[in-house]
């Protein structure tokens, strides 16, 4: 026994086709050409024995003359075609589940059958948005729309003096960048701490500051600054190596790193690889 999920297409005739194009280049809810120049009339799921039988079924209910398969240049308008999208039913919920909802940019009122609306990506609200949980619920009518309001948002959330916002590790990754290393300094004492990080350098500061180490309370003896920005393709664990070594021949009672200097000489005035 087959369930078959089918559609039933409706050829439109050359001016109907072509504002159906039209419209779906604007909107882009259709994933075939003959979807977007036709009319579509029936989706349905019928129970039968096998596919020819379901042919007779459709033949039946439709007439003899109705197609199988969308041949552009064979049928003319107002010819009927059937598409079989699948057996079984399995994912009826993905051409059943109909949806209603305005879009958040224009106010259209959309009905459709597709599995979910235009909206926004995770990696878009995480960018763009500040991961600003309100951002997930937007529905858009098109990629126009959708674009049209995203750079909308993204002006009015620009950050200046009057605004505020939280700063995720992903927010600022730079493609061509492997890293940063970083340096915090007690200035009372002169002591500091050399790290690295692949994320937003202040996103780490941040975490530091949750440490007992660095208590936020003292945040005013405190001073955190990047010291080098480690490009693609070189290794980022190798340059915090360089900087610890390096800093800690400097000045080794005040260096607050514990790997990479178990085994220096102080008195070394110079190290191979350190200057």
């Amino acid at each position: 026994m087959l369930e078959i999920l089918y559609r039933i297409y409706e050829v439109a005739d050359d001016e109907t086709a072509k504002r159906n194009l039209e419209s779906d280049r604007e909107f882009g809810l259709f994933s075939s050409t003959s979807k977007a120049e036709n009319t579509e009339l029936v989706m349905d799921c019928k129970a039968c024995d096998s596919r020819e039988q379901f042919k007779e079924l459709i033949r039946s209910e439709y007439g003899n003359d109705i197609a199988f398969a969308y041949r552009k240049g064979k049928l003319k308008a107002g010819d009927l075609y059937c598409i079989i999208i699948g057996e079984h039913c399995y994912d009826t919920k993905r051409y059943f589940n109909k949806i209603t909802f305005m879009c958040d940019c224009c106010g259209a009122t959309v009905t459709t059958y597709i599995r979910r609306p235009i909206c926004f990506e995770d990696y878009e609200i995480r960018t763009h948005f500040f991961n600003i949980a309100d951002y997930k619920e937007k529905r858009f009518c098109s990629e126009k729309c959708k674009q049209a309001y995203s750079g909308r948002e993204r002006q009015r959330l620009k950050p200046d003096e009057e605004h505020e916002f939280y700063v995720s590790r992903d927010m600022f990754t730079e493609k061509n960048t492997a890293g940063y290393i970083y340096k915090i300094t007690k200035k009372s004492t002169g002591e500091f701490y050399v790290g690295q990080t692949i994320y937003v350098p202040i996103f780490r500061w941040g975490q530091h500051l949750k440490t007992e180490r660095f208590d936020i309370k003292g945040i005013l003896d405190y001073q955190f600054e990047v010291i080098e920005i480690v490009p693609k393709g070189e290794n980022i664990l190798e340059r915090e190596k360089y900087w610890i070594q390096k800093l800690y021949l400097e000045n080794p009672t005040l260096s607050l790193n514990i790997s990479c200097t178990a085994n220096l000489n102080p008195n070394q005035l110079r190290l191979e690889g350190v200057d």
